[in-house]
Parts: structure tokens; C-alpha cells; sequence
């Protein structure tokens, strides 16, 4: 593995899309009210070890980043967590690079194992929250709420792609502060630049993010009446 490898989350976009991470079709996404056309596959990953060393440290850099800031944007963390179940992968590889203990929430009894979270932790313990793709923030909500209820708190979380459909926005509300590593935009214009995709597919994309976007908020002017103004109106 190259030093640029390990800095660049270009080279890791391309390398997911040589492992079959991404997939065009028509795809029903949870909490989705438009069906997209692209699918991501992240799990992938596991098969190229390089790749999933440069997830692995280029998530490690972004918290360290953040964290060495003046005004620091990552709170502390005593362990690490990971989302079931792609999310546990990336949270091993970060675990393993950045020296953290990892904990593993189980949110469905296994086995013999009940719910609960595996691995040694104090109550009160700060988790920073690990998954591998993100949409609507669902899954890291329920997980960090899954957590606190075992004693857990998680005030951050770090996701490798991000379709940038509004999660960001609904976990800060939650308290929950969100790092992207690659967004989905950045990797589709990325697979369009290198002839990876062609125009279709391309516009396909770009369609379906103008159907889910919310639109632009319009100023009801039906009751307005053209008055002279006053002081108290200026």
C-alpha cells in the first residue's frame, strides 16, 4: 500500500468499483420514497485488504483531524462500535489501526447470546459509532439509542458512504455529529470522469437526486395587501 493509497478516498472510490460495490438497477432504499438507481455494497471490501486498510485509516485520519481542531468537532471515545453487521467490519479494521477496544452491539438475541453488546466496557462509556453506508441515519439512530440503553453514549459517529440524503441533519437533531468519508455524489462524478459510467446512467442518478431532494421553501403571498407603509413596518 502506497502512502497516497492510504490519503487518497479517490483511489478507495475506484477501488470499490473494481470490487463490485456499486451496482445501477432500480433499487427500494428503507425510508426512500423514490426507487434509486444505484446500489452500494461496501461489504465488499473485506475481499481486498488494501482497500479495507485505506477505509480503515482514511476513517482514522478524518476523527484525528476533527479532534486536533481548536474548536474540536469529535468528542473523546473510549471504545469502538459498529453498526450490524457491515459496519462491525469497518469498526474491526478501525480498531485494529487506531489501537481503540471494540465493542459489539447485538441487537437480535444469537445463538446463545442474548441482546446486548459484547465486549468489556464501564457504564458511561463513550462510543464512537462506526457503519458502512448511510441514507437516512435510521440504522446509526437505532443503534446509538440500542447502546444507551446499555450504558453506552454515543456522540459521534462515522460513516464510509454517504448518499447525502439528509442523515447528517437528522442525527445532529439527535445529538449524534456525522463524518462522511465518501459522499455519493463525489464517487458518481468520479465513475462519470473516468468513462466507468456513461451519460445515462449519469442522468439517471442525477434525476433521481433532484426527485429526493426537498424543494425549496415558497413564500405564501396570496394574502398580501399592497399598504403604505409606517414606521413600526420599516
Amino acid at each position: 500500500m502506497s502512502k497516497d493509497q492510504a490519503l487518497d478516498n479517490l483511489w478507495l472510490a475506484r477501488a470499490m468499483w473494481e470490487l463490485g460495490a456499486i451496482s445501477f438497477g432500480d433499487y427500494t432504499l428503507g425510508g426512500s420514497t423514490a426507487n434509486s438507481p444505484v446500489f452500494i455494497n461496501p461489504k465488499v471490501l473485506i475481499s481486498n485488504p488494501t482497500a479495507l486498510r485505506v477505509a480503515a485509516k482514511l476513517m482514522y485520519q478524518e476523527v484525528t483531524l476533527a479532534q486536533s481542531r481548536l474548536r474540536s468537532r469529535v468528542q473523546p471515545y473510549d471504545v469502538v462500535a459498529g453498526v450490524p453487521v457491515g459496519g462491525l467490519l469497518l469498526a474491526t479494521a478501525y480498531a485494529l489501526e487506531s489501537s481503540t477496544p471494540l465493542i459489539y452491539p447485538r441487537v437480535k438475541p444469537e445463538g446463545t447470546g442474548a441482546r446486548g453488546i459484547e465486549g468489556r466496557f464501564s457504564s458511561g462509556a463513550r462510543a464512537l459509532l462506526i457503519d458502512d453506508l448511510v441514507t437516512g441515519g435510521t440504522s446509526i439512530s437505532e443503534t446509538a439509542q440500542f447502546m444507551a440503553e446499555h450504558g453506552v453514549v454515543v456522540h459521534d459517529a462515522v460513516v464510509l458512504v454517504d448518499r447525502d440524503s439528509g442523515a447528517a441533519g437528522r442525527l445532529k437533531h439527535q445529538g449524534i455529529h456525522l463524518i462522511s468519508i465518501l459522499k455519493l455524489d463525489v464517487m458518481m462524478n468520479l465513475y462519470r470522469s473516468s468513462g466507468l459510467i456513461d451519460q445515462e446512467q449519469h442522468e439517471h442518478y442525477l434525476a433521481y437526486v433532484r426527485a429526493m431532494r426537498p424543494p425549496a421553501p415558497q413564500h405564501d403571498t396570496s394574502s398580501y395587501v399592497e399598504t403604505p407603509l409606517d414606521n413600526d413596518d420599516v
